[in-house]
């Protein structure tokens, strides 16, 4: 009965060398296993964000507008008389003397459109050159008596200026310039007499 016990007992006890190599091996296995298992609470790195794709070569970046207010002036306001320079560049430039007739026909249909700033410089060239109608229109536009914002870039009358422009239209042999040229200095005087100093300074050079 004893000897039954004894061999029971070595025989719970005991375990053969091949169990125990084999129990060992899935052990390291499972660890191994266990370590190659990512962590699922592992969290990825944030995404990088996107950059705006550069526009295409042809297309250009548009640039910022200027702001909107009353200081702001038009494109027009900012660059008067581009116009007259332009038609003026471009006659240079096809070997074309500035006709005076050409730069008067020119300055008409510009003040015709509006756009008093360039025909008055082509007047003045016009005059400068000697065509006695533009020297005429000068004088009227700055005379007292004719003079208006709408066809003056004046913004008042110049009784100096007529009187240069119609003395100039009237030395050609204009009969009308020397028509206006009496009633100006004639409307001088009168104010002269009325004691008007710019108009008593005018008369001392008009002596």
């Amino acid at each position: 009965m004893v000897r039954d016990n004894k061999l029971t007992s070595g025989h719970n006890n005991g375990i053969p060398p091949r169990t125990k190599a084999l129990m060992a091996v899935i052990a390291i296995v499972t660890l191994i296993a266990i370590l190659l298992v990512p962590d699922e609470k592992e969290e990825a790195p944030p995404a990088l964000p996107e950059m705006a794709a550069p526009p295409p070569a042809e297309q250009s970046v548009p640039l910022p507008l200027p702001p909107v207010g009353e200081n702001n002036k038009s494109t027009t306001a900012q660059h008067g008389g581009d116009t007259a320079r332009t038609i003026v560049t471009k006659l240079r430039a096809e070997d074309m003397e500035t006709e005076p007739d050409e730069l008067f026909n020119r300055a008409e249909q510009l003040q015709g459109e509006g756009q008093l700033e360039d025909a008055y410089l082509l007047y003045r060239l016009a005059a400068r050159q000697g065509h006695v109608q533009a020297a005429l229109v000068l004088g009227t536009q700055a005379d007292p008596a004719f003079h208006t914002a709408d066809t003056s870039i004046l913004t008042e009358a110049d009784p100096q200026q007529a009187n240069k422009w119609y003395s100039a239209a009237a030395e050609a042999g204009n009969e009308e310039a020397v028509k206006r040229l009496k009633q100006l200095r004639a409307h001088v005087e009168q104010s002269a007499a009325d004691g008007n100093a710019a108009a008593q300074r005018l008369m001392l050079q008009w002596r």
